[in-house]
C-alpha cells in the first residue's frame, strides 16, 4: 500500500499540468540531408518546376521561387497540382481569415502530405481551435497524414495526435492509438512518457513477470533523463519496485 501511494502521488508530481512531450529524434531536422530523409515515403508532390507541363505553370512557380509577387489565385493553382511550398502560403492567407479554418486545414493537410513538416503544428493547431464544421474527407485525411508525420518520429505530430485522441475531438477518442503512440515515444527515448507509462502500469497492477519486465525498461529509459527530476523519480520506483512482488495491486475478478 506505501509503494501504492508512492506511485499516486509520483504520477500528479509528474503528469500535473503538462501533456505528453514527446523528445525530438535524429539529426537536425534543418540539414538538408536529414529533411530529405525524412520525406522519403511521402509522395512529394510537386518539387521541380520542371515536373509542371504548363510554361504558365512554370512561370507562376519560378515567380514564387525567386520571391516575386505572386497572386493567390495562381498559388492556388500550384497548390492544387500538389505544390507542398505553394499550399502552405494559401494556407497562411487562410488561416488569417477565421471563416476559412476549413478551407485552411485543407492547404496545410496538403502541404503536409507532400512531406512538409513544418506545415505539421500550424495544421494541429487549426485542428484544436476551429469551430467550424470540417467535411468528414478532410478529417479523414488531416488524420492521415499526421500519423504518416507521426510513424516517422515527429514529435508534434505524435504530441497531437495523443491530445486529439485522448479529448476525442476531432477524430474521436482512440485510447489503443494513444497508448501506441505513448509506446512509440518512450521507445524513442522521451523519458517523461517512459516513466508515466511505468506508473500507469505499476498502478494497475503487473500481472506477470513479463509486464514487469516492461515496466523496469521503461523507468530505465526514465532514468537516464537529462532531466533531474524525471531522474530521480524513476530510480525511486526502480528501486522499491525490486524489492515487491510481481503482483503488486490486487486486481478484481
Amino acid at each position: 500500500m506505501r509503494f501504492l501511494t508512492l506511485l499516486v502521488a509520483l504520477s500528479i508530481g509528474v503528469t500535473n499540468g503538462c501533456d505528453v512531450a514527446f523528445a525530438a529524434a535524429g539529426a537536425d531536422p534543418k540539414s538538408k540531408a536529414a529533411v530529405q530523409r525524412y520525406r522519403q515515403g511521402f509522395n512529394q508532390g510537386v518539387t521541380r518546376t520542371d515536373q509542371l507541363k504548363d510554361p504558365a505553370l512554370q512561370a507562376i512557380r519560378r515567380r514564387m521561387i525567386a520571391r516575386q509577387r505572386v497572386s493567390y489565385k495562381e498559388l492556388q493553382m500550384l497548390a492544387d497540382r500538389g505544390d507542398g511550398v505553394a499550399a502552405i502560403y494559401v494556407a497562411k492567407r487562410l488561416a488569417a481569415n477565421p471563416k476559412l479554418t476549413a478551407d485552411a486545414i485543407h492547404y496545410y493537410t496538403i502541404a503536409c502530405s507532400t512531406g512538409r513538416a513544418g506545415a505539421v503544428a500550424p495544421l494541429s493547431r487549426l485542428l484544436s481551435t476551429t469551430s467550424q464544421t470540417v467535411s468528414e474527407p478532410r478529417l479523414a485525411q488531416a488524420e492521415k497524414t499526421l500519423r504518416d508525420h507521426a510513424f516517422r518520429g515527429n514529435p508534434v505530430a505524435a504530441a497531437q495526435l495523443v491530445k486529439f485522441y485522448k479529448s476525442g475531438r476531432p477524430f474521436g477518442a482512440k485510447p489503443d492509438e494513444v497508448l501506441r503512440l505513448e509506446r512509440q515515444a518512450a521507445a524513442g527515448g522521451d523519458s517523461k512518457t517512459a516513466l508515466n507509462l511505468a506508473i500507469s502500469m505499476i498502478s494497475q497492477g503487473l500481472a506477470d513477470d513479463q509486464e514487469k519486465e516492461e515496466a523496469r525498461h521503461f523507468l530505465t529509459i526514465a532514468k537516464d533523463s537529462a532531466e533531474p527530476s524525471t531522474s530521480a523519480i524513476a530510480a525511486a520506483v526502480l528501486r522499491l519496485l525490486e524489492k515487491e512482488p510481481t503482483n503488486l495491486v490486487e486486481v478484481s475478478q
